[in-house]
């Protein structure tokens, strides 16, 4: 089993505006984001579809980001919202996300809830190898570039949960350089809108 964690109550403030609340194709940014894991796990074969859990963490109600269609859907996958109104550090939205622990997962997964280049099909068969060969971590990577989501697998969680302020799981993945399976993907796949300039230049796109 794997744990999809969307992190969505960060510190962030460049924007000046709550950045997930914009709009981006039908919905808004967080939506996106949310809809595309929702279809990378309608992806896989319907008995390991049961096997995926998908928490989110956000500052706002999920009514504030997420259509009635696409609620429903992320319910009918018993999906958990965290609502956490402060701003919080990133390692506090780790902890929240590592809540309730289920003894059948085997690997968490973190994405970033503005990460709007993230793709169903890859995003698809990076859970498709996690699932068929649980690695430590598995790591998607453009050329040298690593980003987001790594998947952990739960031997590492206590250090997870070790985590302080504004430190992420980046901190744990760097202490095991030689423990990564590296997955190859395209450098769009790790677009997101921390600015204004970056927001319409991506949104121009869509």
């Amino acid at each position: 089993m794997v744990r999809f964690v969307v992190m969505a109550a960060g510190l962030a403030s460049r924007m000046g505006k709550d950045k997930l609340a914009l709009p981006w194709k039908n919905t808004t940014v967080l939506g996106h984001v949310l809809d595309t894991v929702l279809a990378a796990v309608n992806n896989q074969a319907s008995a390991l579809a049961s096997t995926l859990e998908i928490q989110v963490v956000a500052r706002q109600p999920i009514e504030k980001y997420v259509s009635e269609d696409s609620m429903n859907e992320f319910y009918k996958h018993s999906g958990v919202w965290h609502f956490a109104p402060n701003p919080r550090p990133l390692a506090d939205t780790i902890k929240i996300g590592l809540q309730d622990l289920n003894s059948e997962v085997h690997s968490y997964a973190f994405l970033p809830g503005d990460q709007v280049g993230v793709t169903a099909q890859m995003l698809s068969a990076c859970l498709a190898e996690v699932i068929k060969h649980p690695p430590d971590f598995l790591v998607p990577m453009t050329g040298e570039t690593a980003g987001s989501p790594v998947f952990f697998h739960k031997r590492y969680v206590p250090e997870l949960l070790a985590l302080q302020g504004e430190q992420g799981g980046r901190v744990v993945l760097n202490r095991y350089g030689d423990r990564w399976r590296k997955f190859p993907v395209e450098e769009s796949f790790f677009y997101d809108v921390d600015t204004p300039e970056q927001y319409q230049a991506l949104f121009s796109q869509t």
